[in-house]
């Protein structure tokens, strides 16, 4: 993996993007988005280079079209003027069914012929001459969905023979329409813009995202059941984005949609860089920024050699995954705990639920009893003891299954040591440190964990449990939260703090993200700090 480490050196924060990137893919919620570099690594041309082939029978088209292309207009207008050209040259000057059909299967021929004119028929040679199709070959048995931008089927190909061969892995399937259900162990390659397959005799899908035309009926079709579909996917999953210079309109519009709809989801994008002469630090940091930016896309710049090494260590067993992880950058981890702490009604669990894109784990795990919600100073000696055995017991399994955290990021809410913050006086602090260690730890350890500390003015969250329906007796005082923010502060001295006075829920977990994924992994030694209070 000697190519990836150097990519690490280059972009820190690497590892962490691949445990990220990998804990989505054992929860099934990673995608694939394909796009027009893995083709030209097969030897279909680029865009433009389509656009010069579909000319070739036309000294005069290709002039023209030269000409259009300096004078500015796009790739899909361009694709609008040749189709023009070829209808006008294939039309029989009747209007019936049989001879538009003939006019579009002329039209899809050429297309085809372009396409693969360059590409040979021998899939296994194809894939050992590609730079990383073999490793991208395996991922995508892995994922329920790849959707593909590109009219070829070389991917789907390469699956094919390989689940030929060996019979183990999801089954797949190739689709030009959104499918109405996923299925289990099953991977569907979504030709998004339409499919040509290699081999002529394969059905085909009936229309081509190929010309200003039929680029414009897509987008009018919005929101119909494609997009709808299209949207959910980049919302509730992780897209890889590989072979994507990001020229596509549609994919531009569902990565912005996404980040309004779901601040905290990020995707990541492979660009890829020549192995000699590549990007500047300078650019490729306008270009990370720009992409963070606009549309929560985190932007991972790699040599083909590193893509496949990058491809190749998502494709480890657990196992070996970790090892790899524990062995480069800064961290040397493949697991990351946070607690959500902060006073009451700060947003925690409004947080914990823009998190869902990672692991989350509730303030409780299994409903408390009625009294929990009573105010204490009101609750009977049998009451009190009732609700601190839901407590502490709840403690402890919450301990429990964060010690068993596997590959990945993990968000509590609540920490363990918040009882303090409600304590009248140091006896009781020593009183409760006693129960903890009897009742929590006394056979494991507090799980330790970056604290995230989130907060508010006590006006602001005296207003916030009013609109929660509290009666004003049970809202609380403004003076009464401060001192809780201060007393949580001083048990656990949070590196990590965020006003959430003036931010909305979505802009509170996006920047708790943005944190995660790119700033300083700071834990804190719980058992230290409840050794304080003995």
């Amino acid at each position: 993996m000697n190519e990836l480490v150097e990519a690490i050196k280059r972009q820190p924060s690497l590892p962490r993007f691949l445990c990220h990137i990998y804990q989505r893919l054992k929860q099934q919620r990673l995608n694939l988005v394909a796009g027009a570099g893995i083709s030209i690594d097969s030897g279909v041309p680029s865009w433009l280079g389509l656009l010069e082939s579909l000319t070739e029978h036309s000294e005069t088209l290709k002039e023209d079209l030269d000409a259009h292309r300096k004078s500015g207009l796009s790739p899909e207008y361009l694709g609008q003027i040749i189709y023009h050209r070829h209808r006008h040259d294939n039309d029989s000057g009747t209007e019936d069914m049989k001879g538009d059909a003939t006019i579009n299967y002329g039209w899809a021929e050429a297309i085809h012929g372009a396409i693969y004119k360059d590409v040979t028929t021998d899939i296994e040679q194809l894939v050992s001459d590609h730079p990383y199709l073999g490793q991208l070959r395996d991922l995508t048995r892995k994922v329920p969905m790849v959707i593909n931008f590109n009219f070829d089927d070389i991917l789907a190909q390469a699956v094919g023979k390989q689940i030929t061969e060996d019979g183990k892995g999801n089954s797949f399937s190739v689709e030009w329409r959104p499918t109405i259900m996923d299925r289990k162990d099953h991977t569907t390659i979504y030709h998004v813009n339409g499919l040509l397959p290699q081999v002529s005799l394969k059905k085909r899908s009936p229309k081509l995202i190929f010309t200003e035309d039929s680029f414009t009926d897509a987008i009018a079709r919005s929101p119909g059941m494609s997009a709808d579909y299209l949207l959910m996917r980049f919302i509730q999953n992780t897209m890889l984005i590989i072979g994507h210079s990001l020229g596509d309109a549609s994919l531009k519009n569902y990565l912005r949609q996404n980040k309004d709809k779901s601040p905290a989801n990020h995707h990541y994008m492979i660009y890829w860089i020549p192995a000699s002469g590549g990007l500047s630090g300078s650019r490729q940091s306008d270009i990370f920024e720009a992409n963070l930016e606009l549309y929560n896309l985190i932007t991972v710049f790699l040599t083909s050699d590193e893509i496949n090494e990058f491809l190749s260590v998502l494709n480890k067993d657990e196992r070996d995954f970790i090892d790899f992880l524990e062995s480069v950058g800064g961290d040397k981890r493949a697991c990351y705990c946070y607690y959500i702490a902060g006073p009451v009604a700060a947003g925690k669990s409004s947080l914990l639920e823009h998190l869902r894109c990672f692991e989350t784990y509730e303030e409780w795990t299994r409903p408390p009893p009625k009294e929990m919600y009573l105010s204490f100073n009101k609750l009977t000696p049998e009451e009190t003891n009732m609700v601190d055995g839901f407590i502490y017991s709840e403690l402890k399994e919450k301990n429990r299954r964060l010690s068993r955290a596997e590959i990945g990021f993990h968000f509590m809410d609540r920490a363990p040591l918040d009882l303090y913050a409600f304590s009248k006086d140091e006896a009781e602090n020593k009183e409760k440190t006693v129960k903890l260690q009897r009742l929590v730890v006394n056979n494991k350890r507090l799980q330790d964990g970056e604290i995230l500390f989130i907060y508010a003015k006590g006006e602001t969250l005296v207003e916030r449990n009013y609109s929660r329906g509290r009666r004003p007796e049970d809202a609380g005082s403004a003076l009464y939260y401060d001192d809780q923010s201060n007393g949580l502060k001083k048990i656990y001295s949070p590196t990590f703090c965020l006003d959430t006075n003036s931010h909305t829920a979505g802009q509170v977990a996006k920047k708790v993200v943005r944190h995660v994924l790119l700033g300083k992994y700071s834990p804190v030694d719980l058992n230290a700090v409840m050794e304080r209070y003995k």
